[in-house]
Parts: C-alpha cells; sequence; structure tokens
C-alpha cells in the first residue's frame, strides 16, 4: 500500500456551508486518515497482511495518524518521518444526512518521492499486490506502478496527471462517475455527453484491462473483457460516509490477494463499505475482522 496519511479533523455542521457562510457546529474530532493509510487499514481488517509506504512529520500529529494502523498489526517499517514537515491533515465538514466536503493539506505526503518508492523497491516493499491512489505526487505513483512486480489497484482519487501507462498498467482502476470522465480525458478520450457505463465501456477500449466504478448507494459497475455488469449496493441508514470509498478500495485489494475473482472481490467490498458507514468517523467505523457485514440488496 503505497499512499497518504493524515490527523482527520472532522467538524458535524448541520448542512454543508455555502460559499462565504458562517455556520455553527456541533462536534469537533481529530483522528487518523487519509486515503492510503485508510485503504491500508481497510485491506487489514479485511483479511490482508499489510505494508503501508507513507510519510509523516516530525510532529504531535504522526502518531494520531498512525495509531489504528499500528494497533492493527500493520507493517509501518516503510513510514518515512520528515524533519520540520507537518504531518498531512484533511478538514472534513459532515451534515445531517451524512454527505461530507474535505480539503486535504499534504504536508509530508507531498514529500514522497520516486528516489524513496526505489529504496522501498529495492528492499522488497513492493511485493504481492500494490494500492495505489492520488494524494501523494504523481512522481512517486507512476514509480511505484513501474516498480510493482505483480498486481497493481489504482484508485484515481483525487484524479492527478499520471502517465496513461500508469493507467493502462491498473488491474482494476477504480473510479467513481466523475474520476472515470476524467480518467477518461487522461488516455486521450472525450466523456462529453457519456452516461456512465458508457464512460466505463470507454475506459476499457482505451486500453484499461479492468475498471471498476462506484456509483455510491446504487452499487458499482465491473468491467473487463467480457462486458460490463452491474454490482448492487447493501441498503443501510449511513451515519457518516466519511472514508466508505476508500473502504471499498482496500477491501477490494484485499480480496484480490486472497485469489478472489474481480466480481466476487467488488461484492464484498460493497458489503464491507455499508458496514463503514454505519457510524461515524473514518478509519475508527471500519468494520472489524470477522463482522457481519450488510448483505447486497
Amino acid at each position: 500500500m503505497v499512499g497518504s496519511t493524515n490527523v482527520d479533523v472532522t467538524a458535524t455542521v448541520p448542512r454543508l456551508p455555502g460559499r462565504g457562510e458562517t455556520l455553527l457546529g456541533t462536534s469537533l474530532v481529530s483522528s487518523p486518515g487519509g486515503k492510503g493509510a485508510n485503504q491500508a487499514l481497510a485491506a487489514s481488517r479485511a483479511g490482508a497482511s499489510v505494508r503501508f509506504v507513507g510519510a509523516v512529520g516530525d510532529d504531535d500529529a504522526a502518531p494520531t495518524a498512525l495509531c489504528h494502523l499500528r494497533a492493527d498489526g500493520v507493517d509501518l517499517s516503510t513510514v518515512l518521518t520528515r524533519e520540520g514537515v507537518p504531518t498531512g491533515t484533511a478538514l472534513i465538514w459532515v451534515d445531517d444526512s451524512a454527505e461530507n466536503s474535505i480539503v486535504v493539506v499534504p504536508g509530508a505526503n507531498g514529500s514522497l518521492t520516486a528516489a524513496d518508492v526505489d529504496t522501498v523497491a529495492d528492499g522488497g516493499g513492493l511485493e504481492g499486490v500494490v494500492v495505489l491512489q492520488g494524494e501523494i505526487p504523481a512522481e512517486a505513483v507512476t514509480r511505484a506502478a513501474e516498480l510493482a512486480p505483480g498486481r497493481v489497484v489504482m484508485n484515481l482519487a483525487p484524479v492527478i496527471e499520471v502517465p496513461t501507462r500508469v493507467l493502462t498498467a491498473a488491474d482494476p482502476l477504480i473510479v467513481n462517475e466523475h474520476e472515470g470522465a476524467e480518467a477518461l480525458r487522461l488516455l486521450g478520450g472525450s466523456p462529453e455527453g457519456l452516461g456512465e457505463e458508457a464512460t466505463v465501456a470507454a475506459l476499457l477500449a482505451a486500453g484499461v484491462p479492468n475498471v471498476v466504478m462506484t456509483l455510491g448507494a446504487r452499487g458499482a459497475f465491473v468491467a473487463d473483457a467480457s462486458g460490463v455488469r452491474t454490482v448492487p449496493a447493501a441498503r443501510v441508514r449511513a451515519v457518516d460516509t466519511t472514508g466508505a470509498g476508500d473502504a471499498f478500495v482496500g477491501a477490494v485489494a484485499a480480496r484480490l490477494a486472497a485469489g478472489a475473482g474481480l466480481d466476487e472481490a467488488t461484492s464484498y467490498a460493497a458489503r464491507f463499505a455499508a458496514g463503514a458507514v454505519l457510524a461515524a468517523g473514518t478509519q475508527s467505523s471500519y468494520p472489524q475482522r470477522g463482522a457481519t457485514l450488510p448483505e447486497l440488496r
């Protein structure tokens, strides 16, 4: 798992503020987060043995950022500490309908380089399924995709400019509908006028071998050379959707690492992610190993 780790500072509000608006919140909580760390913890909770490659600052926030990973037994030997650089921070607003808005300040995450990835790879730290996303510099993502000896799971979130060879190496590329459209643009295609399923088909045609497009409460599309299929969602009453997409990605990777096919891995991940929205918080909401997960409808 190569990616970001943050401290999430989450404020609950009656509704998301409009431009220039000030609202009174009802609570404020600091907790571990970051897309890479979230996905690493989800993969661990879904049964995988996980090594996390990332960077934190030499500040008081670093132990908080890593506490759930450490408690869950994730290998942190490849986490770098940057002197004089703050640990990444995410500022999150969650409203009464469980929707959220997020601003990420990268901090140490932005310091990861291709040379750092070279060092990890030389030490054998990129074996197995390698999961990548867009909260670290594109040069580190690109180098990890190039050096990974096995399967690469690419979650293009947030969307960053990476070479087309990174996207066409993804097995699978995991995106939501907005990220899928931007991925198609990076591959030289045009998403204009395309619906979600057509965008998925266009990504395949552009050279991506496998695609999973998440659709929130509507489930997901799974696509490969045999066509596009729909995976349903579980019917749950969401408390907080923050980090649900990362829970999904980590669970997909864990099941793929265990030998599951893409359809089976996606179905399991949909259930795991549904379990993650039943409680407030990000990593703290992820189902424990062996927990009973919601059924797909």
